[in-house]
């Protein structure tokens, strides 16, 4: 770790950039975690912070790639987190705005001052926006992280927003177009050397973005659970391994612990455990200085814990696996509490340089109970920071510091084929913002002459930029011998399908391709033609890929017109690994709501020759599932058709079949939960003593669960009478699921207060969440209902409960009984020790915590509430649903329901949606703890 720059020279650097002539920026967060204490409003916007924030330029006049003289350039900013360079300036990320700065008069100043974009909300100081890198299409990519904002062009106040909630974007610097993409992680952003995108969000240390949003939006009817992959192991099973002792104030946690609860623990105890907590700055190493076995690898750093975590990462279908590098060690760590290393930049010279903030601590004031955050200074090194090159062993010479600036084009294009990616990409952003005459005729010859399959993709994509990318160009790649140029070919000439006959027929081979992640980009790109061969290319990929469940997600977002005529492309797709995609596509059928369309599916479906039991179960269910969600009877659809009789008697028989099936208890389990999904296709007169039966007692609690899943689909008033019926029959898992189903529409509200009314519900069986829920119902008579009900279990004050509690610190607890408490209490919405529901935040990583900080979360749940956890209400047509938003794509949100359901949600189907402000986890648990089973908790969760 060679020291390239300490205070006073560089203060609190979050990001560095090197332009094309080696001086570097960097990005100075003095006013992290804020500028006055007593100021600082816990959850709520703070936009008093004073800006003090900085830009500094730091130069190494004599040449031995150490700096040696700094020069603020730009200041006044607030919570900057990120830079880029352009056209002899840069742009700064310092919520709530984007600035562009340039010094055109050599004083190392700025002294264009332009804001490009503002809005961005200024809420939590870890949640903003950070992290720009330049795409391979010329655009800077950001992470957007979870804040959120009203955007809108800096110089045009009316102009309409883009509203941003938990996404990343792109932004386009020739014509200001702001376009919203997937993601929304905490704070890292990097590319590979082929484009794709990778995130880091606190405990989930790499993620790769893989559905892109504008294919997702083509298709209005295609809700989409995630567009985002763990690439690696989230942070409660990802072990780090810190060498640093525990920072002061755990050690004051440990004396206030002996005080407290009049015994000494461990020091082991106080020492964080080893897992992720606070992932950022992730980097993908691409440079020359290190050996091959780096290239590639992903560098994240862990602030929390001092070090630096290294994995490595390799192909795995369309998307990636990562594995860490090393056993029971990191790639690096400092025994120095104050060592942050934030943020990592392929450097010029081909190593990777490290920013570190350098601060006493680096908790977020949110997360640190009042008490001990009164005897903190979070402030403290706001005058410190280090900048260093992670050299590699031996002698390294760095070489002389580049003057890209003055190169030729010649020259510029050469460099596309540079080992070190710094070299490559700052040639290709130089080429763009120059638009030379004399790029084209170099450009083409390295697309196709050229060895190393980068710099032709360099090469593919500077053609675009220079408007000088022409059909036989782009033919020429769709042949390359690189799968990765292949593939990029695809996506780039897939505006060019309506126009060039020729580059559509190379296109269409390509659904033969032997690699993978090109079929994925041409089951995207072929939803941008009408080509009726199109169609039967996407059953091909199906036929191949199905079971993946990305590549069939492409595949459902390109056929938002001809989903039937794919569907019947694609009947040897009937075994079980490939039923998923007739079900998505018969489900696309369904709703749309095409009488023609949904007849010819589904009498195929049902006496095609080729149309097998399990694929003839998959389209009606899928057919049924579409229908409902297009607010539509599917007998209705049949009706006038020729055969809708025969359909319909066909549908019947099915349907009776299948209540056979689901209560045959000699078939395997799988079976009949096929089965329970079939039942919806009979009238509930007919399939409700299959429910009863399903619900009665002596079933499988999965049983229990995928019937009430199955009732609750249905708009039939009776429902609320058969899930009520069996309550005394439900395992805890069923309850929670009949808990939601009856949540969700007003008459069945009614009819669970009834039931909690008459004692059919046992008062004590609704827990603090339920309850909650109930009390905060928008219907003025059912709220009222509910406040009668629980009019004896008021909530008292937080702080009085808080106090009241202290005496539980003081209690022996066991841990067996803890234990019980957890599966009784909190198993419903948190996960620990390989037991509950990943509702909550997994509490794996509680033990690095204390016990009069864990109470404080238990009895103020609301006092802490992070973004990804807050309740949000959602009004449908004719539903109303209440959870956490655990994802976010162009036309759908993934809602995670108190049972532990995820459930995709159109938001063409959303009426309204709502933030609570409040966590999903309730107020008021006390009264399912008293003292002594409070401190039995905590010594289970300890570990103690």
């Amino acid at each position: 770790m060679d020291l390239l720059a300490a205070e006073p020279l560089v203060t609190d650097p979050v990001d560095l950039v090197y332009d094309e002539n080696g001086l570097a920026y960097v990005v100075e967060m003095s006013d992290y975690p804020y500028t006055d204490a007593k100021a600082h409003q816990a959850w709520a916007d703070n936009t008093t912070d004073a800006p003090i924030g900085r830009v500094r330029i730091l130069e190494d006049t004599d040449g031995d790639w150490k700096f040696d003289r700094g020069t603020i350039f730009a200041q006044g900013l607030s919570w900057p987190t990120g830079i880029a360079c352009w056209k002899g300036g840069v742009f700064v990320l310092a919520t709530p705005d984007i600035w562009y700065f340039k010094d055109t008069d050599g004083d190392r100043k700025a002294d264009i001052k332009r804001k490009v974009f503002t809005g961005f909300r200024k809420f939590n100081v870890q949640a903003v926006m950070n992290n720009p890198k330049w795409g391979l299409d010329h655009r800077l990519y950001i992470a957007g992280s979870s804040n959120g904002g009203s955007i809108r062009p800096g110089a045009d106040s009316d102009a309409k927003p883009e509203i941003l909630r938990r996404n990343d974007f792109a932004v386009d610097p020739l014509t200001g177009g702001f376009e919203i993409l997937a993601g929304g992680a905490r704070f890292g952003n990097a590319f590979d050397d082929w484009g794709n995108r990778f995130i880091c969000n606190i405990r989930n240390p790499v993620q790769h973005a893989v559905l892109p949003n504008r294919y997702l939006a083509r298709n209005k009817l295609l809700p989409v659970t995630s567009a985002i992959h763990d690439v690696a192991d989230s942070g409660d099973r990802v072990p780090v391994y810190p060498i640093s002792p525990p920072e002061p104030w755990r050690a004051f946690r440990a004396r206030q612990w002996a005080t407290l609860m009049d015994r000494q623990y461990p020091r082991s105890e106080l020492a964080p455990q080893g897992y992720f907590t606070s992932s950022s700055g992730l980097t993908i190493y691409r440079g020359s200085a290190y050996p091959k076995s780096f290239y590639g690898n992903v560098f994240v750093g862990e602030v929390a814990n001092n070090l630096t975590h290294r994995e490595i990462l390799e192909p795995a279908g369309v998307t990636f696996k990562a594995t860490p590098a090393h056993e029971k060690v990191d790639f690096l760590a400092s025994t120095d509490n104050w060592f942050r290393p934030v943020n990592y930049l392929n450097a010029p010279d081909g190593t990777l340089h490290i920013c570190d903030m350098y601060r006493e601590n680096i908790e977020h004031p949110w997360s640190i109970p009042d008490d001990i955050r009164a005897r903190l200074d979070l402030e403290s090194g706001r005058d410190r920071g280090r900048i260093y090159r992670l050299t590699p062993p031996g002698n390294f010479e760095p070489g002389r510091p580049p003057k890209l600036g003055s190169a030729t084009t010649g020259e510029l294009v050469a460099l596309l084929a540079h080992p070190n990616a710094w070299q490559r990409e700052t040639a290709h952003r130089l080429l763009f913002e120059r638009q030379p005459t004399d790029a084209a005729k170099p450009l083409r010859g390295m697309l196709r002459d050229h060895a190393n399959p980068v710099a032709r993709l360099h090469a593919l994509y500077s053609l675009l930029g220079q408007k000088a990318l022409t059909a036989e160009d782009l033919g020429a790649a769709l042949e390359d011998a690189s799968p990765r140029v292949r593939e990029h070919a695809v996506k780039l000439s897939e505006l060019r399908f309506k126009h060039s006959p020729v580059l559509l027929e190379k296109a269409l081979k390509l659904a033969g391709d032997p690699d993978q992640r090109v079929r994925f980009q041409l089951a995207f790109s072929l939803g941008e033609t009408d080509d009726p061969r199109a169609t039967k290319a996407l059953a091909r990929i199906g036929m191949r890929d199905a079971g993946d469940p990305w590549t069939e997600t492409a595949i459902l977002s390109s056929v938002s017109r001809n989903a039937g005529a794919v569907l019947l492309e694609s009947f040897p797709l009937a075994d079980a690994r490939r039923g998923s995609v007739l079900r998505g596509l018969a489900r696309l059928v369904g709703a749309r709501g095409d009488k023609a369309e949904v007849g010819r599916v589904l009498l195929a479906g049902l006496y095609d020759a080729r149309s097998s039991r399990a694929a003839m179960d998959n389209i009606l269910v899928g057919l049924y599932e579409g229908a409902r969600r297009g607010r539509r009877d599917l007998a209705a659809l049949l009706a006038g058709s020729a055969d809708a009789d025969s359909a319909l008697r066909a549908m019947g028989s099915r349907a009776r079949t299948a209540r056979t099936e689901a209560l045959d208890s000699s078939l395997p389990a799988a079976a009949r939960l096929d089965a329970v999904s079939l039942l919806a296709l009979g009238e509930l007169s007919e399939t409700e003593p299959a429910y009863r039966g399903l619900l009665s007692p002596g079933q499988a609690s999965e049983i229990q669960v995928a019937a009430l899943r199955s009732l609750a689909e249905r708009a039939d008033g009776k429902v609320a009478g058969i899930i009520l019926g069996a309550w005394s029959a439900y395992l805890p898992p069923a309850r929670e699921v009949a808990f939601t189903a009856l949540s969700v529409r007003p008459e069945r509200v009614a009819a669970l207060l009834d039931a909690i009314e008459s004692g059919v519900v046992p008062l004590p069986q609704i827990s603090a969440t339920r309850r909650t829920l109930l009390l905060r119902n928008r219907d003025e008579k059912l709220r009222g209902r509910a406040e009668k009900i629980f009019a004896d279990s008021k909530i008292s004050p937080r702080k009085q409960v808080l106090e009241d509690y202290q005496s539980a610190l003081a209690v022996a607890g066991d841990r067996d009984r803890g234990k019980k408490v957890f599966e009784t209490v909190c198993a419903a919405c948190h996960r620990f020790a390989g037991q509950g529901n990943e509702i909550g935040p997994d509490l794996s990583t509680v033990s690095n915590r204390t016990a009069d900080e864990l109470l404080v979360h238990i009895v103020d749940p609301n006092r802490e509430v992070s973004p990804n956890y807050i309740q949000y209400e959602i009004e449908l047509a004719d539903e109303s649903l209440a959870g956490i938003i655990a994802q976010e794509t162009a036309n759908s949100l993934v809602l995670k329901t108190a049972d532990n359901q995820s459930r995709a949600i159109l938001r063409s189907d959303i009426r309204s949606i709502r933030a609570s402000g409040l966590s999903l986890m309730p107020e008021g648990l006390e009264s399912a703890i008293d003292k002594q089973a409070m401190a039995d908790l905590l010594a289970y969760l300890l570990r103690r």
